[in-house]
């Protein structure tokens, strides 16, 4: 990374942690790290509540072909309501496809809401770019994820930013510019990784980040097209989380790549089977609660 893209980083994870300190409402405490896997069909969505308060959203699940089915109206905001947050303090965007991106500007019109943080695309698609002219008229900042970049959520919990790891967008394959997370409380991990596919993979292995995870968001929705033997021994996850919708057109997931998940060594749960799949954290260990 060059001395510019460094200095960038600082100031930015300065910017967000300033905008954490300043705009954050925390909730009543809680003893544990909370992770929800939200059941939003054929899309993402991860609500992560912090011990101390905090509210931060990967993802925001999506909408229908015609703007029907909004996920943050159907699912994610009745969510949040029933966990008593009226409050998001950061709501973090993998990458611009509406089954990650579709459910924000409802949360954006109906709740208050920090900031957001996406991956920094130049190439906008429509979608993005009214949810960035929403976010930009009710004055929420909106801040480019950078490698690098460490987030500091309070109570010792701390985002990691791990990717994208290309500034490079490919008209086919944006799937491969999706922002990659790493979560850490005490000695858990959890690893989210939006849509990224295998070049995206390949490029996280070479630069050796810390893969080693105790819960996995299993990329672009368990396809083929992700997920290889590699990057899952690298990851070693316990616990494998596939968000996918039920009876979907794109036949996720893979058989195969369960296959992958379950020689590795992970449980995994399918949100179509098992509904929201709630990951609390001690700092030690990791419980799995699903719906179903």
């Amino acid at each position: 990374m060059t001395t510019q893209n460094l200095r960038r980083v600082a100031i930015v994870v300065l910017v967000f942690n300033l905008l954490l300190a300043s705009y954050g409402i925390s909730r009543h405490r809680q003893a544990r790290l909370k992770v929800t896997f939200l059941d939003v069909g054929q899309g993402d969505c991860a609500v992560i509540e912090t011990p101390g308060g905090r509210v931060v959203l990967v993802d925001t699940g999506g909408t229908g072909p015609f703007g029907d089915r909004d996920e943050g109206k159907k699912t994610v905001e009745p969510y949040l309501r029933h966990e008593g947050v009226g409050h998001i303090d950061a709501i973090l965007l993998t990458h611009p496809h509406s089954d990650h991106i579709g459910g924000a500007d409802t949360l954006l019109r109906d709740m208050a809401v920090d900031m957001l943080l996406d991956n920094g695309e130049p190439t906008q698609p429509a979608l993005e770019q009214k949810l960035l002219g929403d976010a930009a008229q009710r004055n929420v900042p909106c801040l480019h994820a950078l490698r690098g970049e460490r987030i500091d959520l309070g109570d010792g919990v701390a985002m990691e930013v791990l990717g994208p790891t290309t500034d490079e967008v490919e008209d086919d394959r944006p799937n491969n510019c999706s922002i990659v997370v790493r979560l850490s409380y005490g000695r858990n991990v959890f690893l989210f990784t939006g849509d990224a596919e295998k070049r995206e993979e390949q490029d996280l292995l070479a630069v050796r980040y810390r893969l080693k995870c105790d819960v996995l968001k299993v990329g672009h929705h368990g396809s083929d097209t992700s997920s290889t033997d590699e990057f899952i021994k690298a990851c070693s996850p316990r616990e494998a989380v596939v968000s996918v919708g039920a009876h979907n057109s794109y036949g996720h997931p893979s058989d195969d790549v369960i296959s992958r998940l379950k020689r590795a060594g992970a449980h995994v749960d399918r949100t179509d089977k098992a509904g929201a799949v709630t990951c609390y954290s001690d700092g030690e260990t990791v419980e799995v609660n699903t719906m179903r």
